[in-house]
């Protein structure tokens, strides 16, 4: 049975000594509210206290710490075998614990950005401001823009006045060269809306969102991927629901697979968004938006037997968390639960072309198609916006189809 980290003040005087002697203490408690064992609690305790002692020994105060020191204080002990490989983790744990305490100042911010840095960061205050965009969707936007800039202005020096078409036709047949249609079309569109913006800003005098080059695609090319019935219910099976671990994936996996929730949503996730006397649970979707599935009873049931069983004693109001401290939610892309799609496919033998967490949300559409719903019923319980997005999924309604499809000139020959 594992012991976890609960010292006693007198355990903990020892180490307090140096600039950070008053913080010893809380930084303990932090360690014990995230759920870390003996072992790994004590080991950071004397991560800190050294780092104290190498403060009071350069004669520098708790308030001038940051993440400079840190690196020097790491650095002077190239030559020390560490006992454990976790000290610059919990070093950078203890920054956000004094910052969130307000004992030293908060992450200082380059007062001189570079002038990629200064048009990346004023798109991005437009795009959270004007367009309302999400968090995580801007920085896959900001990504694309810094690419474009240093292909450009590959020494940093952004003249705008020099930009011309051409400039902007080279981008893209560099970038898109080992990229797949949906990331092409997407540095396409993100670029093209730079451009307006540079436009309207008056940081360039043409409009030069027209010289962007479209990537072919056409709307409905594609089929749905997805997995028959058959399969996910092999998924399912895969998660031993005798292992703590195993009844988290299993109730993640049904969120996505019975509900069809996007992998950020089910990240999103908190104890708060679950009605258990109405049966609802309240989502987060995309843009911000908020809406309400019913709790399915086996949904509901695998969740109840997750939190009674398996989910960890912490402070965090996310639903799922990780099954190893620090006990926090899943992070945002949420790539752990993508992660834990493919684990599980691979587990049952599956190999599909794509295998992301949105394969189940495919698999839920085409169950439902095959099970006579129509395309508004599919679109509700996705939550699409439009019934154009659901229109996908009636190219695989083969019943549907054939009654459409024309005899064959000639007949049987």
């Amino acid at each position: 049975m594992r012991e976890f980290f609960c010292p006693s003040s007198e355990a903990l005087c020892r180490f307090r000594s140096g600039p950070l002697e008053g913080h010893i203490h809380s930084y303990a408690e932090l360690l014990c509210r995230q759920g870390y064992t003996s072992e790994a609690g004590w080991d950071k305790i004397r991560a800190v206290s050294e780092l104290g002692c190498w403060l009071d020994q350069k004669h520098v105060g708790v308030e001038m710490l940051d993440e400079q020191q840190v690196a020097a204080f790491l650095k002077s002990r190239s030559g020390h075998v560490p006992r454990w490989s976790g000290e610059k983790a919990s070093l950078t744990l203890l920054l956000k614990h004094l910052r969130q305490h307000h004992a030293i100042p908060a992450c200082s911010v380059n007062t001189h950005p570079t002038p990629t840095d200064a048009i990346a960061q004023s798109y991005q205050q437009f795009l959270l401001d004007e367009r309302g965009l999400g968090r995580n969707t801007i920085q896959g936007y900001i990504a694309v823009v810094r690419r474009f800039l240093f292909h450009r202005f590959p020494d940093g020096k952004v003249e705008m006045d020099k930009l011309r078409a051409k400039d902007i036709a080279a981008f893209v047949l560099h970038d898109t060269s080992n990229r797949g249609r949906k990331a092409c079309q997407l540095a396409t569109s993100v670029l093209r809306g730079l451009l307006r913006y540079l436009f309207h800003s008056g940081r360039i005098a043409t409009n030069l969102a027209a010289s962007v080059p479209t990537v072919a695609g056409w709307r409905l090319s594609e089929l749905p991927r997805y997995l028959e019935t058959a399969e996910v219910e092999k998924i399912l099976k895969t998660c031993d629901r005798r292992r703590r671990t195993g009844k988290r994936d299993y109730a993640m996996l049904l969120l996505l697979a019975r509900l069809g929730l996007r992998a950020g949503e089910v990240a999103r996730l908190t104890l708060d968004d679950i009605d258990w006397c109405t049966g609802e649970l309240r989502i987060h979707g995309k843009g911000g938006r908020i809406d309400r599935l019913p709790l399915l009873q086996p949904v509901g049931e695998a969740i109840a037997d997750y939190l009674r069983k398996a989910r960890p004693r912490c402070p965090s109001r996310h639903l799922f968390v990780y099954a190893k401290a620090p006990y926090e939610g899943f992070s945002s892309p949420p790539n752990g639960i993508c992660s834990l799609v493919r684990r599980t496919l691979k587990r049952a033998g599956l190999n599909p072309p794509h295998k992301g967490a949105h394969i189940l949300r495919h698999s839920l559409a085409t169950t439902m198609l095959g099970n006579g719903a129509s395309l508004v019923e599919i679109g509700r319980v996705l939550r699409h916006k439009g019934v154009q997005t659901t229109e996908i999924y009636a190219k695989v309604n083969l019943d549907a189809l054939r009654k459409l499809a024309q005899p064959w000139p000639g007949g049987d020959q």
